[in-house]
């Protein structure tokens, strides 16, 4: 009797404590038929039926989808308050026999353009990949979380909530554009999911969203960016915040340059360097951001980006000089009040930009400095050559802190290269307010770098306190500082 009572007061306070786990919850299974491609047209109208079923239904619905190879020729649509769930992310594949964006969550046209158009949404369990070999338009996801809207259209605003993305994998087969897009969300999760083979874009992006997290993650193989914050993420709100934490990202940078250096000729601009980072604020209006434990590899030693040797062959020396794609590891630009924790930075070969940089955004009225930006107890390797460790753009100083770098660990192999002039191990570029150097410790055994900053612009501030190079004292400076402070 003791032991039956004790199992009903367990089970009453589960009831108490995890009301939304108990509530009914209607089950559809998608009729689709399994192992041909020749059902897609079949296997797209099942499903979208299925779905127009799940909208007449009030309440939270889970839809299921047995294990199998599955077939579409369209983009299929994802309602309000639908748990899609597969047996796992092995044996449930869903594959695309056209280039067309794969999964989208629906949007309803009927409403004003700033409503709340779906919410309680989660996919999981699923394998989402395209057929190999397809061609067509370069601007499709295989997941996309984000209404049309103008490019211009900059008002901060959501029409998504509650979104859930778990336990998938994505294989675009570097075709399309990123895997999976998300704008204009609140409250998001994207956690244990596999990324791979994007196309010119990136592992996932974000713009217009609050209050996400993207955790635990492998992205590898990627066009541009492994994960990219696009614009106006996050607010100073703390419930408001980006958690990236835990993920893998490897190989970023792997199509994107070709593309972005042949459009800029067809234009007749001149192209840039284009060193998109692994995990990318390209802003304006990133803020409350925080990057924690993720682990960044990009590379192979002696090895060029396969994009650099593509426009060297066609384009000549004379057209093409020197390499412009590069590896960054992580970027803030267009970012503030942001911190980075206890990352792992692993940069090989010949192509390598920077460890971090941080720079200001501006887009039409709209223009974000950085500020309030921690980098801390991180470590950064480099095996290879690489331009500058750190690159800082007109910081400003907001709570009280301008760019603070405290107990990080940076190591360089003994034949690494530096290639900035100065040999400097970080270029204050623009005008900023302050820079804090803190307990920092720099492995060089090949002796590459001299000076721990260089201001090739006015530096109101630089505090330095026990920085150490090869376990030596290191302050060596040079330029353009109004005030430096070294402490013990």
């Amino acid at each position: 009797m003791k032991f039956s009572l004790f199992t009903g007061l367990i089970c009453l306070s589960c009831i108490m404590i995890f009301p939304q786990q108990v509530k009914s919850m209607s089950t559809l299974e998608i009729p689709l038929i399994e192992g041909t491609p020749s059902a897609a047209s079949y296997n797209s109208e099942a499903w979208e039926q299925t779905m127009i079923k799940a909208k007449n239904i009030s309440g939270l619905k889970m839809i299921t989808i047995p294990q199998g190879n599955y077939y579409f020729n369209q983009t299929l649509s994802v309602p309000s308050k639908i748990t899609l769930t597969g047996t796992s992310s092995d044996t449930t594949k869903l594959i695309f026999t056209r280039l067309v964006t794969g999964l989208k969550i629906e949007e309803n046209q009927t409403l004003p353009e700033s409503s709340l158009q779906a919410e309680d949404i989660t996919i999981q369990n699923l394998n989402i990949s395209y057929l190999p070999n397809l061609s067509g338009s370069s601007f499709v996801s295989l997941l996309e979380v984000s209404p049309k809207f103008e490019e211009e259209n900059r008002l901060k605003y959501e029409v998504y909530r509650n979104i859930t993305i778990q336990n998938n994998k994505f294989d675009m087969r570097e075709k399309g554009s990123t895997i999976v897009a998300i704008g204009r969300v609140q409250h998001l999760l994207i956690k244990n999911n596999e990324l791979k083979n994007s196309g010119l874009q990136n592992g996932i992006s974000l713009e217009f969203t609050d209050d996400a997290i993207i955790s635990d993650n492998s992205i590898q193989n990627v066009g541009r960016s492994g994960i990219q914050l696009y614009r106006f993420n996050g607010d100073l709100q703390s419930n408001n915040k980006i958690m990236i934490k835990n993920n893998t990202i490897k190989d970023w940078m792997q199509r994107f340059g070709k593309y972005h250096f042949e459009k800029n000729m067809e234009a007749g601009i001149t192209p840039d360097i284009m060193a998109d980072a692994g995990i990318d604020s390209y802003g304006p209006y990133n803020q409350n951001i925080y990057i924690q434990n993720n682990n960044l590899q990009a590379g192979q030693v002696g090895e060029n980006i396969s994009d650099n040797l593509f426009l060297r062959e066609k384009y000549g020396d004379q057209v093409y000089p020197q390499n412009a794609v590069l590896y960054t590891g992580i970027r803030l630009s267009g970012s503030k009040n942001s911190f980075v924790f206890d990352n792992t930075v692993q940069l090989k070969g010949e192509d390598v930009f920077s460890w971090f940089t941080s720079n200001s955004r501006s887009r039409g009225l709209f223009t974000t400095y950085p500020g309030d930006i921690l980098v801390k107890k991180n470590l950064f390797k480099l095996d290879g050559s690489m331009v500058y460790p750190i690159r800082l753009f007109h910081g400003q100083v907001i709570n009280d802190r301008g760019f603070d770098f405290e107990d990080n660990q940076f190591y360089m192999s003994e034949t690494s290269h530096i290639k900035n002039y100065y040999k400097t191990f970080i270029e204050v570029r623009m005008p900023s307010d302050m820079v804090n150097l803190a307990n920092n410790q720099m492995i060089d055994p090949g002796r590459k770098l001299y000076f721990i900053l260089s201001a090739n612009a006015p530096l109101k501030q630089l505090m330095l306190k026990q920085n150490l190079l090869n376990n030596n004292s290191w302050a060596t400076t040079r330029g353009e500082i109004e005030k430096i402070s070294i402490m013990k």
